[in-house]
C-alpha cells in the first residue's frame, strides 16, 4: 500500500515527473495557488504537513490516509479535510 507521498510519487511518476517521497519536500516545490484556483493534480496540504493528496476536480481529492489502508477518493466539504488545507502547489501546467 502507499503513504499519501508515495501515491503522490506514483500518479506523477506516470506521467514521467519525478517529485520528492516526503510531504514536507513536496511542499516546497512547484507554484504557490490559491485554494480558490485548484485545478486537477494540484497537491493539498494539511494541517502539520503530515497529510497531502491530490486534487481531482469538482471538489474532491484522492489520497492514501496511511500505509496499508486502501487510496480513497473524498470529497473536500463534506469532510475534515476542507478545514485542515494549509497549502497548494501545481507543479505543472499553468
Amino acid at each position: 500500500g502507499f503513504d499519501c507521498s508515495g501515491l503522490v510519487r506514483w500518479a506523477y511518476g506516470q506521467v514521467g515527473v519525478d517529485v520528492p517521497h516526503n510531504t514536507v519536500a513536496l511542499y516546497g516545490v512547484g507554484s504557490v495557488v490559491s485554494p480558490t484556483e485548484l485545478q486537477t493534480g494540484d497537491l493539498l496540504f494539511f494541517s502539520g504537513l503530515g497529510h497531502m493528496g491530490l486534487y481531482l476536480g469538482g471538489g474532491k481529492m484522492v489520497h492514501s490516509p496511511h500505509t496499508g489502508k486502501s487510496v480513497e477518493m473524498v470529497d473536500l466539504a463534506t469532510t475534515n479535510y476542507g478545514a485542515r488545507l494549509v497549502g497548494v502547489r501545481r507543479l505543472v501546467g499553468s
